[in-house]
């Protein structure tokens, strides 16, 4: 009978021992729902974030190729300009050319009119002296 009151209180001091870590079990449980009930509240918070940068990530994206389409527009507008005046410079001297041949041109006919009318002097002076 003594064997049968120590195994009894055996069992029963397990049974008290299951019941705590039981009870142990429950309150582990409940804290690592509420655990994971925070991380999944952290989660969704860095999810949102996330999109929001994604978000400004796409809009900046965006600008930046608006603003590379408009460095190449003005880029192509610098080089038209350049090509316009290095053609324009060209002209210019082509021009500055032609007015100088023609001022030696003029030169050269009112030396040519000098001499005709040195001439024409010479003649006239010739036929009166006659």
């Amino acid at each position: 009978m003594e064997a049968i009151k120590k195994k009894m209180q055996m069992l029963k001091l397990d049974k008290e021992n299951a019941i705590d870590r039981a009870e142990q079990a429950e309150i582990d449980k409940k804290g690592a729902e509420d655990k994971c009930k925070q991380l999944e509240e952290e989660l969704l918070g860095l999810q949102k974030k996330l999109k929001g940068v994604e978000d400004e990530l796409d809009k900046y994206s965006e600008s930046l190729k608006d603003a590379q389409e408009k460095l190449e527009q003005a880029e192509k507008k610098a080089a038209d300009a350049e090509t316009r005046a290095e053609f324009a410079e060209r002209s210019v001297a082509k021009l500055e050319k032609t007015i100088d041949d023609l001022e030696d041109e003029v030169y050269a006919q009112k030396l040519k009119g000098k001499a005709l009318s040195e001439e024409l002097d010479l003649a006239l002076n010739d036929m009166t002296t006659l």
